[in-house]
């Protein structure tokens, strides 16, 4: 907690290489919602739901090696996503998406949450109070006072208990129960979940493929990390982090369903349950919960990190002028204190399933897709119209949600940007080749 200024707050004393990159990363993306999200696809999906899921993060991942690649090309130095979109966007613009950048890092903090309150559900059966206060302590404790130092410290150590937990569990349950008469459970009890053909199944992938790319392209964390990683070292660190990602959730759907072989279940809660009852052996029962314990507190203290640093940076920063680095480093403290507190109670007064919240927020994240790559891969500043895009593909998704599914508005929101985004492109492409022709004649 003693850094010396606030920009080793925020980064770090140096530039991480590529082990520590792909560390810092998995310890951002493997979160509650992987564990939890991945068999409750499963279950609501079939077996290629849980497969998809783990395909679209970790393409996701890979694909954002090529944002990560360019981003740091045309501006290699920053701090976070917000330095960047000052430069590419008109005020009017870089303050809508910094307010949907806020609004979205507090709805991840909130998701990890309720994987937090979910996994204290079934290890105690009491009131969430205690257990959701001394978990938002101890991250504001070790993230939002910590900083990136103390983030780094516990990184290593998250990574290897959860690594020993998604190898070690599979295998042990394997081999005790064998393949053959897990795949005879499943098909004479659940036997839905071995069928791709079935239309909630795409529809399942295609939204998901639009939130996950969403999410992960508009993301403050990954950002944050982009702009630590060494710059030569950028596109390998994210295609290794996906492929490395990719492992969790096949590992955790590969679990669950060595629980619900042997008959029916009633919700994700009951799963766990079983779980339990099927972890005989302590030791890994405990490596189980630290697992995932590790998981939660690594994305949320991540989230929470990078979420104060953007506020003071990019938020706070432009409007108040800080006379010395210990007034940024106790903005940060308050800050951070300040947004445990609102996660705390909108937690404990929500009941909401992990998949139900990540797609809630999925007509935000689809919206965004289009309008963060046309960003990116233009030159200079972009029109106020590619930001507006998403915002208009946002509110008619929702105008259009009474009437559709949640992954037709998922959908809507998603093409409605990308048609705005082509259509401003095209439109400026033929203008600016006329202006060329005329000057040439």
């Amino acid at each position: 907690m003693n850094q010396r200024s606030f920009k080793e707050y925020v980064q770090g004393p140096v530039q991480i290489g590529m082990g520590m990159g792909i560390l810092s990363l998995l310890a951002r993306w493997v979160t509650g919602s992987t564990i939890l999200s991945s068999p409750e696809s499963m279950v609501k999906y079939g077996v290629f739901g849980g497969i998809g899921y783990a395909l679209m993060g970790a393409f996701a991942l890979f694909a954002f090696s090529f944002i990560g690649k360019r981003v740091r090309r045309d501006f290699p130095e920053g701090l976070t996503i917000g330095d960047y979109l000052k430069t590419k966007l008109n005020p009017l613009g870089y303050w809508t998406f910094v307010f949907i950048l806020i609004l979205t890092s507090l709805h991840i903090l909130f998701i990890q949450g309720m994987a937090a309150s979910t996994l204290f559900r079934f290890l105690f059966h009491s009131s969430l109070s205690i257990e959701m206060f001394l978990f938002i302590c101890f991250c504001v404790l070790f993230a939002g006072f910590g900083g990136l130092k103390m983030i780094h410290h516990l990184a290593a150590f998250k990574v290897i208990i959860m690594f020993a937990a998604v190898i070690l569990i599979p295998l042990y349950f394997f081999v005790k129960e064998g393949i053959q008469p897990v795949y005879d459970g499943i098909r004479l009890y659940h036997p839905y979940m071995l069928v791709i053909n079935h239309y909630d199944i795409w529809s399942f992938l295609i939204a998901g493929m639009l939130v996950g790319f969403g999410q992960f392209f508009f993301d403050l964390t990954s950002w944050h990390r982009l702009f630590m990683i060494e710059i030569k070292k950028v596109p390998l660190t994210f295609s290794l982090t996906g492929l490395i990602w990719l492992i969790f959730p096949l590992s955790f759907t590969s679990l669950f369903i060595i629980v619900i072989f042997t008959g029916g279940f009633s919700d994700i809660q009951s799963i766990l349950v079983g779980l339990a009852n099927k972890i005989t052996t302590p030791f890994f029962f405990i490596l189980f919960v630290l697992c995932a314990f590790s998981a939660i507190t690594s994305t949320f203290g991540a989230g929470l990190h990078s979420l104060v640093s953007f506020i003071v940076v990019n938020v706070i920063g432009p409007f108040r002028k800080y006379s010395n680095e210990q007034q940024k480093l106790r903005m940060a403290y308050l800050l951070s204190i300040c947004i445990g507190v609102l996660t705390y109670f909108a937690t404990i007064l929500n009941s909401s399933s992990i998949v139900e919240l990540l797609f809630y927020s999925g007509n935000i994240y689809s919206a965004l897709l289009a309008p963060i790559v046309s960003i990116v891969f233009s030159k200079g500043k972009v029109s106020n119209i590619i930001p507006f895009s998403a915002v208009i593909g946002i509110i008619i998704s929702f105008i259009f949600l009474p009437f559709a599914s949640d992954f037709q508005s998922i959908w809507i929101s998603g093409f409605v940007s990308f048609f705005i985004v082509m259509t401003h492109t095209i439109f400026k492409f033929t203008i600016n080749r006329k202006v060329h022709h005329v000057k040439q004649q």
